[in-house]
């Protein structure tokens, strides 16, 4: 990461002002360790949604970034065609690590930037969360510019792998909510949002029919006994 990189993080301190003291504090560190201490911070940063949706994050149970990375592993191993699994693997281990840098700290809770959705905690456009994700990949992966250059690539690849993954990156919060209910812990109607957006309709219309056939013969049914 430039220091051009560095300084236009600036910006950003009126709506995130530990940014900068996160990036620099990456920075410090041996470009050769970076991305081992980054994997293992994964476990310190929530996913915002969780507290925004629904009252998981409040009560303690929210997922954590390495929870969505070892989840999403094992939904492509489940689901996925074999030839399949080794890319969208490198995808599921490596695509939100960025969010160790980009992220939002509220009520002392580090969770990732949601700008469509929580505008209450941080004015932030989804452009600037790009722009600073993109910072933090060129500072992690600063020793494996090939990486950097999958990962950057991959939200517009038309390879199989890619489009699996970023379609399951955003359902797999489905199932998520269908174990919370089969928990015990949780009433179906805590996760209504969710129930009313991914539909076997909407899900249909945003995903390949691969993935549209496994939503409405794997996960639909379970959802159909919670709110039927």
């Amino acid at each position: 990461m430039d220091n051009k990189d560095f300084a236009e993080l600036e910006q950003y301190r009126p709506q995130l002002p530990h940014l900068l003291d996160v990036f620099t504090s990456a920075r410090e560190i041996a470009s050769s360790k970076r991305l081992e201490w980054a994997k293992y911070e994964r476990r310190n940063i929530y996913r915002d949604g969780w507290f925004i949706n629904t009252p998981v994050g409040l009560r303690g149970d929210a997922e954590t970034v390495e929870a969505h990375v070892q989840h999403l592993k094992g939904l492509i191993q489940t689901y996925f065609p074999k030839d399949t699994h080794e890319q969208a693997d490198l995808y599921a281990e490596n695509h939100d690590d960025h969010e160790i840098l980009a992220h939002a700290i509220i009520n002392g809770v580090k969770r990732d930037l949601n700008p469509r959705f929580n505008q209450a905690a941080y004015n932030i456009t989804l452009e600037d969360k790009e722009h600073i994700e993109r910072i933090a990949r060129k500072l992690l992966f600063e020793d494996d510019a090939e990486l950097l250059d999958a990962l950057d690539a991959y939200p517009q690849s038309p390879e199989q792998a890619a489009i699996l993954f970023r379609e399951f990156d955003k359902i797999c919060v489905m199932w998520r909510c269908a174990d919370f209910v089969d928990s015990g812990d949780y009433s179906p109607r805590d996760f209504n949002a969710y129930w009313e957006y991914w539909t076997p309709e909407n899900v249909r219309k945003k995903c390949s029919d691969f993935t549209a056939d496994i939503y409405e013969q794997d996960l639909w049914p379970r959802v159909l006994n919670f709110i039927e």
